[in-house]
């Protein structure tokens, strides 16, 4: 077993007592250092000291009820003092929050026994237990009627815990440290209450509670309204809600249809809704088929890059009364492609970083490539997708160039294959005339470009060596040196220049002297 914090204190704090105590007895008492649930052991070790002999006696209790140890450890200083450390494991149950663990040791030198007690809600941590209840006056429940769901959290300890109210998978309500009340056996309960509102297609409703670092516990519930009777021996009608079967991209339009059957009368109305406005492009058919009237309504829907967490609402009235509503969510049907740039950076000499920037993209699968002069490479750094705040997804991939001996012009390619699209490419040349020069191909790529300096020798009759910071200032029968051979030129350069500067230096002196004369 790992060792915790609360037993690397309890190997240390012994030692700490006994220099401050100046050789007076004393005892300790460790527990574990987090909280454990109910069922599990957890240690427990008391260390006492220091005493002339070993004529002493450690004795466990848990509550009232004597408990055995489960390993003594007898230490003797070099004074020849005696000191016992005492370990017990103890299994937890749900009714320890009033009880304690005690340690006593008792020495024949002594009046009163050392006596050390802990708690065990120190240690203890229970979970509750949850249920979700509805209070309604009425035996139905009609559409957009408000109901009362009672979270009722049960038995836990300690109080300090999250309420959490979701809909439909979505956070709708957060309570810190909600009210608890005291339960006789020492944990606690609450009762929260949430306000919702009854769909006829139903919603479905979860109560998390969160305790520390644990993992959530939760209950749900489904509400459900009551369809409306339609006439005499008829109570509800059938209904289909249809899309498209393929993803589409932004700046078209798609098709959704609603067909439903077994109105009584013709006075149906269908009205489709996106972002809580209006779509201007539907049309609602309403015939008759027997003694029953069937619905047909079909809306155009634009699609736009940011539709990913839009959704539209079909709402269905027959004379003044909702029969129907039901939301469909835009991303089943949306696509939007990557948009796929390079850039590159030199995070050392010889070494040049290549990124593939791919952004904005929906659904979140897509397959990334590097290409090394028509050769895949494999090894490149590919990181996970980030979610954006729109719901579209970004990634990026890093591959490192090694160019210090590259001795012909590269083309590095990023290939991205964004679901059955065609692929989306963006290209980057390392140079030949100079390892440092990188060309972007294509619209879709960009350069990041920074200020890099290169070492040149102008000409034959030319030994300076300067140092450019513009490369597009270099004439063509400029050499570039930019390969593991550029130290010892520095090196070179910097010899040469001091030599100049000592001849120089001594041309000078020589002549003011002569003057002087």
């Amino acid at each position: 077993m790992a060792t915790t914090r609360g037993q690397a204190l309890g190997t240390l704090l012994p030692t700490l007592l006994l220099g401050l105590t100046a050789g007076q007895p004393f005892i300790s008492l460790m527990g574990p250092s987090q909280r454990t649930t109910p069922g599990n052991p957890v240690p427990f070790n008391c260390t006492a000291g220091p005493f002339s002999s070993w004529d002493f006696n450690v004795t466990w209790k848990k509550g009232r009820d004597e408990h055995p140890a489960s390993a003594q450890y007898l230490v003797i200083n070099d004074k020849g003092n005696y000191s016992i450390t005492s370990k017990v494991w103890v299994t937890l149950a749900h009714q320890d929050i009033l009880l304690g663990i005690t340690c006593e040791v008792s020495y024949t030198a002594l009046k009163e026994p050392l006596r050390k007690t802990m708690n065990l809600s120190q240690v203890l941590q229970v979970v509750p237990t949850l249920k979700i209840s509805t209070k309604t006056s009425r035996t139905h429940i009609h559409v957009h009627q408000r109901v009362n769901l009672t979270c009722h959290v049960s038995h836990f300890y300690p109080s300090p815990l999250r309420l959490i109210w979701m809909e439909n998978r979505h956070k709708v309500q957060e309570v810190e440290s909600p009210q608890v009340t005291r339960n006789p056996d020492g944990t606690y309960s609450l009762e929260h209450t949430w306000q919702a509102e009854a769909t006829l297609n139903g919603s479905e409703f979860a109560c998390w509670v969160v305790q520390d670092e644990q993992p959530p516990v939760q209950a749900n519930i489904t509400l459900h309204a009551q369809a409306p009777r339609l006439g005499k021996g008829q109570s509800t009608h059938s209904y289909s809600l249809q899309g498209p079967l393929q993803r589409s991209e932004p700046g078209t339009n798609i098709q959704l249809t609603y067909m439903s059957s077994g109105f009584p009368s013709r006075h149906v109305t269908v009205t489709w809704l996106k972002k809580n406005h209006k779509l201007p492009k539907w049309q609602t058919h309403v015939h008759l088929s027997r003694d029953t009237y069937n619905v047909t309504s079909r809306v155009l829907v634009p699609l736009q890059a940011d539709d990913v967490l839009s959704f539209v609402q079909c709402h269905v009235n027959h004379k003044s009364t909702l029969l129907f509503q039901k939301t469909i969510s835009l991303d089943q049907y949306l696509r939007v492609s990557p948009t796929v740039t390079v850039s590159q950076s030199s995070p050392s000499l010889g070494l040049v970083a290549i990124t593939c920037h791919v952004q904005r993209f929906y659904p979140q699968s897509v397959h990334l490539t590097w290409i090394d002069n028509c050769h895949m490479f494999k090894g490149a750094e590919q990181l996970t997708s980030k979610r954006n705040g729109d719901g579209t997804y970004t990634m990026e991939s890093l591959y490192l160039v090694n160019v210090s001996r590259q001795e012909s012009e590269r083309v590095l390619t990023c290939k991205v294959q964004h679901e059955a699209q065609p692929p989306i490419q963006a290209k980057l040349i390392l140079s030949t005339a100079a390892h440092g020069t990188y060309k972007p191909i294509g619209s879709s790529s960009k350069l990041t470009s920074t200020a890099l300096s290169y070492w040149v020798t102008l000409s034959p009759e030319w030994s300076e060596v300067f140092k450019l910071t513009e490369p597009h200032l270099l004439s063509p029968s400029v050499h570039w040196y930019l390969g593991p051979e550029m130290p010892v030129l520095l090196f070179v350069a910097f010899l040469l220049g001091f030599k100049v500067l000592l001849v120089m230096s001594f041309i000078v002196t020589y002549i003011c002297r002569r003057q002087n004369l």
